[in-house]
């Protein structure tokens, strides 16, 4: 992409007065993007270390949770979680580095031997705890299997699916671990959440474990690259969890850079930027709506996942 076509998906002409509260962080993705120093590591060679020693060297590692790609496609949502993260930090004073999305599996391998390794969102679970620090929550979703309308495994109970079905769920993601822990027979893991939806419409899976935005983006990237074929229609189960999502921070750092950022957070939740963040990225600022209620909340700091089926209770 041409170096005005790059800037003008960053900053979309109609959107510049709305951008300005946002400017310094997108500034500072752009440059680090657009100059690539040595330090960020390249998407397409995951082999390499993002350091070379497992003492922390005052710098946080920042795994964008979205690829260059996403982030040049025009829409307004890509970017959120990514420039909540950089915010954050700058805010809290805090050196950082800005790695390329690489495959959760690959983050996941980095942080149990690197230290101030960040990866977001994140989903605090038992075998995660204690490696990690925490810091939020910045999102909350419920755990549903999503089908095709026209299989009817949607309607079946979460037990016979965890039986019967043949699951596509992300390699090494919380859902993963939730469901193996909980028996499901027929897992079948892909390396990248891109994957899952492609996996059910070959019929090589008969549910999938995803988020429902992630899912609904996948949809629409499948609609506008092939507008000649049927969107298909899917149909979700039950829920049978809520997680509340953390920005996690691997091995042995400061304690207070920590305090830091959790302080920093609660005070974007206060003083509207959390907000505004959302609006920026065009997701919804309803201060009444349940998600909000929740995200605002700052007596749920520290809430994991609670789980809705009747016989994980």
């Amino acid at each position: 992409m041409k170096s005005r076509q790059w800037f003008a998906s960053v900053f979309p002409k109609h959107r510049e007065k709305k951008c300005f509260l946002l400017l310094p962080t997108r500034l500072l993705l752009a440059m680090m993007l657009w100059m690539q120093p040595d330090s960020i590591r390249a998407q397409e060679d995951p082999q390499q270390d993002v350091s070379d020693g497992s003492v922390f060297d005052g710098t946080y590692a920042i795994h964008l949770s979205e690829s260059a790609k996403i982030r040049a496609s025009g829409r307004a949502e890509p970017g959120y979680f990514d420039n909540l993260a950089i915010e954050l930090f700058v805010k809290a004073g805090l050196k950082i580095e800005i790695i390329p999305q690489m495959p959760w599996k690959r983050q996941m391998e980095l942080a149990e031997r690197l230290p101030g390794q960040v990866i977001y969102p994140t989903t605090r679970i038992g075998v995660r705890e204690d490696h990690f620090q925490w810091v939020g929550p910045v999102s909350r979703t419920f755990w549903n299997f999503y089908g095709l309308k026209s299989s009817g495994w949607p309607n079946t109970s979460f037990e016979t699916q965890l039986r019967d079905a043949r699951i596509g769920v992300l390699l090494g993601s919380a859902r993963e671990a939730y469901l193996r822990e909980r028996g499901a027979a027929n897992l079948i893991t892909v390396p990248r959440e891109e994957l899952i939806l492609p996996m059910l419409m070959a019929n090589r899976v008969d549910v999938i474990a995803i988020g429902g935005s992630v899912l609904r983006h996948y949809l629409a990237v499948q609609k506008a690259e092939n507008p000649d074929l049927p969107v298909p229609v899917l149909s979700r189960s039950a829920a049978y969890r809520t997680c509340y999502l953390y920005i996690a921070i691997s091995g042995d750092v400061p304690d207070q850079d920590i305090t830091k950022l959790q302080t920093q957070l609660d005070l974007f939740k206060t003083n509207g930027f959390f907000v505004e963040n959302r609006r920026q990225h065009g997701l919804s600022t309803d201060t009444e709506s349940a998600f909000l209620k929740a995200m605002l909340d700052l007596d749920n700091n520290g809430v994991s996942c609670i789980d809705h089926s009747a016989s994980a209770q």
